[in-house]
């Protein structure tokens, strides 16, 4: 069998060795328990058998008690004292009367069982049996170990190819973001001159062409302006804080102040939580959220609701908004980078905000996603960790509205 180009060995028949310096005792032996599924190995003294475990696995060795020169007890102390065959069963081969004291001395050798002789066969094939399926299911246990530690390589080894291409094109986003911030500047810049200084004295396609100059710059400069917020989110230079997520959420609702003026918006809220994260990260994750159901809003002001509450180990956050919604078939695509479910004339901007969401909350730990019906609003729900201590208990009641 092979795995991943390295091969993992699974034995068709299992070995069976028959130590005994009576060849015709042997023989018969053999002939008991010969079968399609096993491997038959003969020694005629203790040293010959010490030779076949050089080079051979065993699922059983049958080894007769007394022997000429090394006897049975001899070789089973130096298989014992093998680490390769310290655990292959030994079933001791005896003509001794079962109360005899050898049969004590044997188990205390390392036999795992006694067969006496003269043998009954389908005693041995039994007890030979059970050794040898324990044996084929302890092998069979091992592939499975083999196998699932080569699965293991070759995840850790993409893990690491992944987390190493993701940094380098989140490095490369940055430095091309960061290098086309000047240049564009630049360019808009002159364009906005350009249709001040000649505001009236061009005509009307030149004033447009103008326009479409002026746009486009601008709407590259947003979008640099996100790359590199992109670029940014999740770093975990300042993830071991203490972030009251309450405060989080009001430096969030001063950021979309002019934004929730302007459509009357309303934001109300649960108690929250203390929480370890980084408050920038946090912030930026309920001010996209929230801006999110400023954005999308329907004919109604926008009514929007963000609460938590404590699940296991995690916190549950939910920001429910009475917008626009999303329709099913949707809301697997929504969290990609660049994804944008309306024209830019419709709604503005660059697709990157749920994508920073997304970024920002699996680097805390946690999950997001949204439950939504079209024409109904959406809840966007994210998880985090939470903390094994008092700061874990939600802050003060408070409401916030704007």
């Amino acid at each position: 069998m092979t795995l991943n180009g390295s091969r993992v060995s699974v034995p068709q028949a299992v070995n069976i060795l028959i130590v005994d310096d009576n060849r015709d005792s042997t023989l018969a032996l053999a002939a008991i328990l010969e079968g399609p599924d096993r491997e038959i190995l003969k020694a005629y003294s203790g040293e010959d058998a010490l030779k076949h475990l050089l080079h051979h696995d065993f699922g059983v060795i049958l080894l007769d008690v007394r022997m000429a020169g090394m006897d049975g007890y001899e070789t089973a102390d130096v298989i014992r004292s093998r680490p390769k065959t310290r655990d292959v069963p030994i079933i001791f081969l005896t003509s001794y009367n079962k109360e005899d004291a050898q049969v004590v001395r044997g188990y205390a050798h390392g036999a795992v069982d006694y067969i006496f002789k003269p043998v009954i066969p389908d005693v041995l094939k039994s007890k030979v049996n059970v050794f040898l399926e324990l044996y084929r299911r302890t092998e069979a246990l091992k592939t499975k170990n083999a196998e699932l530690e080569l699965a293991e390589k070759e995840l850790a080894r993409r893990v690491e190819e992944l987390a190493r291409s993701n940094a380098e094109l989140e490095r490369f986003a940055y430095v091309a973001s960061h290098d086309l911030k000047e240049p564009l500047r630049m360019v808009t810049s002159y364009t906005k001159l350009l249709a001040s200084r000649y505001e009236g004295k061009l005509d009307q396609d030149a004033n447009d062409f103008i326009a479409f100059a002026v746009d486009g710059a601008s709407r590259m400069e947003q979008l640099i302006h996100d790359l590199l917020s992109y670029s940014r989110a999740g770093e975990r230079n300042s993830m071991s804080g203490f972030v009251n997520c309450e405060e989080a959420l009001n430096d969030a609702l001063e950021n979309l102040k002019t934004a929730m003026d302007e459509c009357r918006a309303t934001v109300t809220h649960d108690p929250l939580p203390t929480v370890n994260g980084d408050t920038t990260q946090l912030i930026q994750v309920f001010q996209n959220l929230i801006g999110n159901g400023v954005k999308f809003r329907s004919d109604r002001s926008p009514s929007i609701h963000v609460s938590a509450r404590q699940r296991g180990e995690e916190w549950l956050f939910c920001v429910q908004d009475n917008g626009i919604g999303i329709e099913a078939q949707y809301l697997d695509r929504i969290f990609v980078l660049f994804q944008r479910l309306h024209g830019r004339e419709e709604y503005p901007g660059t697709g990157i905000g749920l994508a920073i969401c997304k970024k920002i909350v699996e680097t805390h730990g946690g999950r997001i996603w949204v439950e939504s019906e079209f024409g109904k609003g959406s809840t966007f729900c994210f998880t985090l960790p939470g903390l094994a201590r008092k700061e874990n208990v939600p802050n003060k009641p408070a409401t916030s509205a704007r």
